[in-house]
Formats: C-alpha cells, sequence, structure tokens
C-alpha cells in the first residue's frame, strides 16, 4: 500500500466547531492531493479547506517558516489562502500529535491544460512571487537541502532496480525483467551525468530566492486566464530560483493526456508533451521580473531532467502501492529526457527571446 495517508476522517472534520469561530459544519467533501489529507469544509459562515499535514512536513520551525512566507505573499497582494486562526489565535492546530489547519475556500478552476493566456499568468505569477520572498527572512527554519537530488533519486532507484533483475515486477509482464532492469540503468546513468554537469557548487552557486518548490497546475486557481489562488506552501525555501522556474516548464508549459483530478498521482506525474512555443511563453512572462543569467539558462536542462525523475521515482516509493511501483515509475519515462536532450542547446541560449 502507499505509505501517505490523504484521507481526511469524519471524526477530524468533526474538529473545527470546537476550534475554529466557523460555527457548526453542514457538509463535507474531499479536497484532492496527494500528500496532505484535506477536505472542503461547508459552514453556516461559508467554506473553508481543512488540511492535516503530512508528518513530514510537520516540525515547529518548518510551521513558523511556511506560514511566514504564506502571510507576507498575502500581505503583498498575491492570491494566497487565507489562514482562520483557531479560537487561541494559533495559526495551526495540534491534535494528539498531528497538525491541522484550516483556510478559507477559493473559488476558481484547476486547468491541466493551461491556455496561453493562463500561461503568461503563471510565469508572471511566479515573477511576483520571487520578488516578494527575495529578500525575505523567515523565522523558524528548514533544512531540505538541494531539491530534487539526483544521488538521492539514485538511492530511490537502486531497490527498484533489484526488484526488476530479481523478476519482482509486479504489475509489469515477467518477461519485461530484462528490459526494466535496462531502462532503469539508463535512469541511473541520466543522474550520473546530471551531478557532473550540475555540482552541488554549481547547484548552490546559482541566483536564490525563497521558491514555491511545487509551481504545478494542481497548486494554482484561475477565474479565466487570471490566476486568483496559490496552494501548497509546504516545500518553500531558499533555493536557485531556477529550480521554480523548470518546474514551470514541465507541468504548465508540458501537456498531459489525462488528468482526473489533484488526487490522482497518475495523472499528475503523467508524462508532459514539451513543446517549444509554450515554454517560450512560460519564460518571456517569468522574465518580465528576472531575465535568467547565462549560468541559469546552462543550469535548467539538468534542472529540469533531475525533477523529472525525481518526481516519478520519490512518487513511486512513497504514494504508489509496492506492486504497481515499476510500472508507475517506467511508463514512458524516457521522453522528457530525449526532449531535454535533443533541445539543449535551446534551453541555454538566447533562443528564448527570438
Amino acid at each position: 500500500m502507499s505509505r501517505t495517508d490523504t484521507h481526511l476522517r469524519q471524526d477530524e472534520i468533526a474538529l473545527v466547531p470546537p476550534h475554529f469561530t466557523v460555527g457548526r459544519v453542514l457538509f463535507s467533501r474531499p479536497a484532492g492531493g496527494t500528500a496532505n489529507a484535506s477536505a472542503v469544509v461547508v459552514t453556516a459562515s461559508g467554506q473553508y479547506v481543512l488540511k492535516r499535514r503530512n508528518p513530514r512536513y510537520c516540525a515547529p520551525a518548518q510551521l513558523v517558516y511556511d506560514h511566514h512566507v504564506l502571510s507576507a505573499a498575502r500581505a503583498a497582494g498575491l492570491p494566497a489562502p487565507e489562514v482562520v486562526k483557531t479560537r487561541s489565535g494559533s495559526r495551526w492546530l495540534e491534535h494528539e500529535g498531528r497538525i491541522y489547519e484550516l483556510y478559507r475556500f477559493i473559488e476558481g478552476t484547476t486547468e491541466a491544460h493551461p491556455n496561453e493566456d493562463q500561461l503568461d499568468a503563471a510565469g508572471d505569477m511566479l515573477g511576483r512571487f520571487h520578488h516578494v520572498t527575495e529578500r525575505l527572512a523567515p523565522p523558524g527554519g528548514k533544512q531540505l537541502g538541494r531539491l530534487w537530488d539526483p544521488r538521492k533519486a539514485a538511492d530511490l532507484l537502486r531497490p527498484l532496480q533489484t526488484r526488476a533483475m530479481d523478476g519482482h515486477l509486479g504489475s509489469l509482464l515477467a518477461n519485461s525483467a530484462t528490459e526494466a532492469t535496462e531502462r532503469i540503468e539508463l535512469l541511473l546513468t541520466s543522474l550520473q551525468q546530471i551531478r557532473m554537469r550540475l555540482t552541488d557548487e554549481t547547484y548552490w552557486s546559482l541566483p536564490q530566492t525563497i521558491i514555491h518548490a511545487d509551481w504545478h497546475p494542481a497548486n494554482v486557481k484561475y477565474q479565466g486566464t487570471q490566476i486568483v489562488g496559490i496552494f501548497d506552501f509546504d516545500w518553500v525555501d531558499r533555493q536557485p530560483r531556477m529550480v521554480d522556474v523548470a518546474d514551470g516548464l514541465l507541468w504548465f508549459a508540458g501537456e498531459r493526456s489525462r488528468v482526473q483530478g489533484r488526487g490522482d498521482i497518475w495523472t499528475l506525474t503523467e508524462t508532459p508533451l514539451l513543446a517549444w512555443e509554450r515554454m517560450q511563453r512560460f519564460m518571456r512572462a517569468y522574465a518580465t521580473h528576472y531575465l535568467p543569467s547565462a549560468e541559469e539558462l546552462a543550469a535548467l536542462p539538468d534542472l529540469m531532467a533531475a525533477r523529472w525523475i525525481y518526481s516519478r521515482v520519490d512518487a513511486a516509493d512513497r504514494k504508489v502501492p509496492e506492486a504497481e511501483q515499476i510500472r508507475f515509475l517506467l511508463r514512458d519515462v524516457e521522453a522528457p529526457l530525449s526532449w531535454l536532450d535533443q533541445h539543449r542547446s535551446d534551453l541555454v541560449g538566447p533562443q528564448w527571446w527570438s
């Protein structure tokens, strides 16, 4: 089974009236998501989102850090959700060792396939977010290290490779063992090449800001072409700003064939069809705030490749039942890597602006 619990129970939803001044719960519905448990809670005073934070994101210093960034974003006029404080004035509720947060619900739609104007809005909003957080010094703290570290991805891949070599393929056909082993070996080779080209020293030398670290269409809401909600601040951290840009180019500019909702990890990590013209739109909108340096562009293909591989292997490890993990990992995993190799000269050069 998956090791990530995303189901919010009725007894947890019943915590709302005693601890928050929002009135009696009339009804609730699942809110989706693959890392935290959440539900839309409707009371006499309006709609809210109740979220139980994943234990990975519950350290007190991390809570303080994340909420400081969220507050700064709201204060600057960005459409971050409004936190509903507890009756005691806290921004989160600790109950039986778990952390709960309540937010005012934001009306809008999640666009799995943003159109061109929505792409522009996503690039522009990311630039605005980076402008707000560039000089921010939140209290609390995080020790996330290098995001989407190719070494960590390789560590997660090797047990899957061993299972493939032993013929333990789960839902894959038994005669796929050799092919699966070889394909995982190619991913390990790609990660080793990323490490050689984009060393830790080079990674940390890139211009930094506090990034969102999950800039994905599932984490924003639109009304028409305007972004009216930014969500999921659990990964915010001071990192190279191009890590967020890499996300935008993969997930906003990339087109996926099917998306069934925020709670479906298979479609959220569906292989994106990468297209240069859509990437240009996103990048040009972002560049109205920050024009990437030559060093940042040189790192971009490897940041994108590392993110893509990590998104698959990390989700396989934490969010997919063991019997499905190898099939989940390998479904058309090579296509974005091949595209990035073929278009490396475009990604690192002045073609963005031509």
